[in-house]
């Protein structure tokens, strides 16, 4: 890999991709500073880092300050990407979510890999979602979308589901209460919605990945 030893260029976080954000986060967790600060410019600048003159090893690393910014997160993804040389369309709106998709996309949650929960939302032109393209590309594809694009995706879809989520359950214990029934009874009901909320939130993903 090339290292761009121009002072001007300054990295950011679109230069990240998933795959690499998530060996950052394994990086991380390196006692050792000096180790740690290998690990990241090797990843990020290129293996060949670590041959450069000190000198120049520090000055390529002035460009991995971006790291200590937080990580971008548009309120609405782009409706188009294209990864490798290949087409897709992003379609995370909640109207537009087939059950078929939700529970894929829960059951990825619970396995906590990104490209395969993104997968749901991030479809091949000219498919419609699981439709008999190569899905494993798909994956493979995704863990080299720009970490800003992967943040946005995720984070809206997430938006819509706990605003709706807190919608439903409002306007659920509203009816209930307004029903002729005993108030134990009533207590009753709206607990079962409350554990129902619950149920859907702990199967939603909601750790950030900033």
């Amino acid at each position: 890999m090339y290292i761009d030893m121009d002072k001007n260029k300054k990295m950011n976080w679109y230069d990240v991709k998933l795959y690499q954000f998530e060996k950052l986060q394994e990086i991380t967790k390196i006692d050792n500073e000096e180790e740690r600060l290998i690990a990241i410019a090797e990843l990020l600048l290129g293996e060949e880092v670590t041959d450069l003159p000190l000198k120049d090893f520090n000055e390529a690393c002035k460009q991995l300050s971006f790291l200590k910014e937080e990580v971008p997160c548009n309120s609405v993804p782009p409706k188009k990407v294209e990864i490798n040389g290949r087409k897709y369309y992003i379609d995370s709106l909640l109207g537009n979510i087939t059950t078929t998709q939700y529970i894929d996309y829960t059951n990825h949650a619970k396995e906590g890999s990104l490209s395969k929960m993104l997968s749901v939302f991030i479809i091949p032109e000219g498919h419609k979602y699981n439709d008999g393209y190569d899905m494993l590309q798909v994956f493979s594809d995704i863990d080299y979308l720009p970490i800003p694009i992967i943040n946005s995706i995720a984070f809206f879809f997430e938006r819509q589901l706990n605003k709706f989520i807190e919608i439903f359950q409002s306007s659920s214990i509203k009816k209930i209460k307004k029903l002729k029934f005993p108030k134990e009874t009533k207590e009753k009901m709206i607990e079962v919605v409350k554990k129902l909320v619950n149920l859907v939130l702990s199967h939603s993903y909601s750790n950030s990945v900033k």
